[in-house]
């Protein structure tokens, strides 16, 4: 079954013959939208087409063994249709779901696991779930690296960049090293909030390298911002040489915690 505006969708991408999906598991067939495709993915699962943004669950039900997920102007309804269904997911649930991305108290995120960097530009988020797009940046694709600390990000103001990724961090010392990148100028902006309401400024400050040579000395993100829960975004040219760039966070002298980051977002200056 396919929900409204899905036929002229469909009709386009098979016109194209330049798209196709597989799975690993699962025992029903799609419902797709103009804007989504409806499936089981261990739960409730869908993809968004507009923001290729990956698989997301609506955890807590799942999908029938006959697919009874319909979405329809903005409206998704998941049916209570288990009369063929035999095996052991929690199915039975009547209910309508309401798209409402202006609601501060409501955090999602997708799953992309075989999304690779655009070496011409891309985003690196730390503890923030999931690969994310950027929709009112240009569509930048963000990608997922394990982090110390995730807030809501409607707890940060001022962020210079989106919220989610400065309501994440990675602290520690050490080296990020990212490859498969383009020999040319790059514009390197790094995404900094401190998320411990105790944190006051001269407690956390450090040096930022970048391939050896120091590009922020005796950093204080609390300083720097005014507070804590607020964003701030550094924005660096870079001359990328031999496909790989270091950035290293090192802790001054006499700073009593290690350094935080919450993204680094990458562009290559030439547009490729």
């Amino acid at each position: 079954m396919l929900g409204a505006g899905s036929g002229d969708l469909l009709r386009e991408l098979l016109g194209r013959n330049s798209w196709n999906y597989s799975r690993r598991y699962g025992c029903n067939t799609l419902n797709a939208s103009e804007h989504l495709l409806l499936y089981r993915s261990g739960y409730a699962g869908y993809f968004d087409l507009e923001h290729d943004s990956g698989t997301g669950n609506f955890s807590g039900f799942c999908s029938g063994c006959t697919a009874n997920m319909i979405a329809a102007d903005g409206v998704m309804n998941p049916l209570d249709y288990t009369r063929t269904c035999t095996c052991s997911y929690a199915h039975q649930t009547f209910l309508a779901m309401v798209h409402m991305p202006e609601d501060p108290n409501i955090e999602s995120w997708t799953r992309y696991e075989g999304s690779r960097p655009d070496p011409a530009g891309h985003g690196i988020n730390f503890g923030a779930p999931g690969r994310r797009v950027d929709v009112a940046g240009g569509g930048l694709v963000w990608h997922d690296e394990s982090g110390t600390s995730h807030r809501h990000p409607s707890a940060i103001t001022g962020s210079g960049g989106p919220e989610w990724v400065a309501a994440s961090v990675r602290e520690e010392e050490g080296e990020i090293r990212i490859g498969d990148l383009i020999d040319t100028t790059y514009t390197v902006r790094l995404h900094f909030a401190e998320l411990h309401e105790e944190v006051e400024a001269g407690e956390r400050v450090f040096d930022v390298l970048i391939d050896g040579e120091e590009v922020l000395e005796r950093y204080d993100i609390v300083a720097e911002t005014g507070g804590v829960l607020r964003g701030v975004v550094e924005e660096l040219e870079v001359d990328m040489q031999g496909g790989r760039m270091s950035i290293e966070l090192r802790r001054s002298e006499g700073a009593e915690r290690d350094p935080s980051i919450s993204g680094i977002e990458l562009l290559a200056d030439d547009g490729r």
